[in-house]
């Protein structure tokens, strides 16, 4: 059974997924980190890179979004089209967020835009007809026939699984509700660069995106956004019902799941553990058997440890939204039959999950190389206040003896800091003053600061000096 928690009532949304009591997906929308994805703009071109075969588009967020030539309506119909051909510096421009900006990176925009609906997805520009690859192939062929004669010249539509069990009246319903949609809004008198269509991601984009065959329930905590969810969605409305306390029929507290989320490490099964780090780059994990003896010989244990640590590295991607590059460390396999097995267990695994992903295989030193669409910040991201990695005491501390040794004889210097750290400092490094007049203050800091002062200073404080003390 695959219940949709969602939470309306506090400035933050929240929504879970969670199948046989066991949390599946996290989704946040919050203030300063919501999804710019699905939403539309009017920006303004700003420069065309004739090299890179891109352009970069000011929609009014801190840095330019990024173009590619293949997301141009014209480039795309014509493949021989260059970009500079197609726009222009200072031309007003239609785009769509694909992926939120990241890091130093740019969001990446499309101008091919997409108006979705509950069954078809709307192309203005986009001058085809696609349908979805779940559908048997007679069934595809009826439905690009049956919309290729609905759609005036320019136009696109892409027609989901969900639109194979809807009356054709129903969809061209849509259809026209999603034309009239797309006209209000690209008629909008808005100055560039400016935002003319938001697309939110609980509940608009998470009741598109997970199939409404796959959901036996929706709980939702404030009944005004239950009615509109019926409304909106009416496929879902015997589905969806209201609770107050809908937080106690999570399988944890939500504080504890976000605990989870952020732990660098997770316990899986039989004392085998995940290590997971994240960076700007890339995600590393790490797969430590621990305990684990389930076999007398040790390349059978390995993949025994192996399987059962892939199936939970598909579930923690999907769990904390991990994206981009990913590298897992497997214990070590000996023969190439092993890695296929431990390979077929981990695609098998991902299938559950609803984003795209690519398994590259297992290179020379070992490491299986994946990757996975991004399309919004992972939960560390969004949960985690940013660490700041400041050098060691250690480190301080032989920086501050350079200094010391180097102090001017003709000076007077006080060095402050709490008694247990200068006495650490004293213990490392042995240090003395040298030639220079040093005296120590007592105070509670937890850094260690060296400054210059007054022998006056000194006798009123009564400050011993740093070669005497202890």
């Amino acid at each position: 059974m695959l219940s949709l928690y969602m939470f309306f009532r506090g400035t933050e949304k929240v929504a879970l997924t969670v199948k046989r009591g066991q949390v599946q997906e996290v989704f946040l929308d919050r203030p300063g980190m919501d999804s710019k994805v699905g939403s539309i703009f009017k920006g303004i071109v700003r420069h065309v890179d004739h090299g890179l075969q891109a352009a970069f588009v000011d929609f009014g967020d801190e840095r330019q979004g990024f173009l590619q030539r293949e997301e141009v309506p014209a480039c795309k119909q014509d493949q021989s089209l260059r970009i500079e051909q197609a726009i222009r510096e200072g031309q007003t421009l239609f785009v769509q967020v694909q992926k939120d900006a990241y890091g130093t990176k740019g969001a990446k925009l499309s101008a091919i835009i997409t108006i979705p609906g509950n069954a078809l997805v709307y192309l203005p520009n986009g001058n085809y007809v696609a349908v979805s690859r779940k559908l048997p192939e007679e069934r595809a062929a009826k439905w690009k026939e049956q919309m290729t004669d609905l759609l005036t010249p320019g136009e696109g539509v892409i027609v989901r699984t969900e639109a194979d069990k809807l009356p054709e009246e129903v969809l061209l319903e849509e259809l026209e509700r999603l034309r009239g949609k797309w006209h209000t809004l690209s008629v909008k008198n808005a100055a560039p660069p400016a935002v003319i269509y938001q697309d939110a991601l609980i509940p608009d984009q998470l009741l598109r995106r997970l199939p409404a065959g796959h959901l036996d329930e929706i709980v939702v905590d404030d009944g005004f956004e239950a009615r509109q969810i019926r409304q909106q969605f009416p496929e879902l409305g015997e589905k969806v019902r209201w609770e107050r306390g809908a937080e106690t029929l999570l399988p944890q507290p939500l504080f504890a799941i976000w605990e989870q989320l952020v732990a660098p490490v997770t316990n899986i099964d039989r004392g085998i553990t995940l290590h997971i780090d994240q960076t700007e780059a890339l995600t590393v994990i790490d797969v430590n058997s621990g305990g684990y003896t389930g076999h007398s010989d040790k390349n059978q244990t390995a993949v025994m440890v192996n399987q059962l640590a892939a199936k939970a590295i598909a579930r923690e991607i999907r769990f904390r939204n991990l994206s981009g590059i990913i590298l897992i460390d497997f214990v070590s396999m000996k023969r190439s039959d092993q890695q296929r097995a431990v390979l077929q267990t981990f695609r098998q695994a991902l299938q559950q999950d609803t984003q795209r992903t690519e398994v590259y295989g297992f290179t020379k030193l070992g490491l299986l190389e994946m990757s996975r669409k991004r399309e919004r910040p992972s939960l560390m991201e969004q949960l985690q206040a940013p660490i700041h990695k400041n050098l060691s005491f250690e480190t301080r501390c032989f920086q501050l003896e350079r200094e010391i040794i180097s102090l001017s004889p003709e000076k007077t210097y006080i060095l402050s800091g709490k008694m247990e750290h200068i006495k650490h400092f004293l213990k490392l490094t042995g240090c003395n003053s040298a030639n220079a007049a040093v005296f120590v203050k007592f105070q509670d800091t937890n850094e260690l600061k060296l400054r210059e002062t007054d022998t006056e200073t000194v006798r009123r404080d009564g400050l011993d000096s740093l070669d005497n003390l202890f």
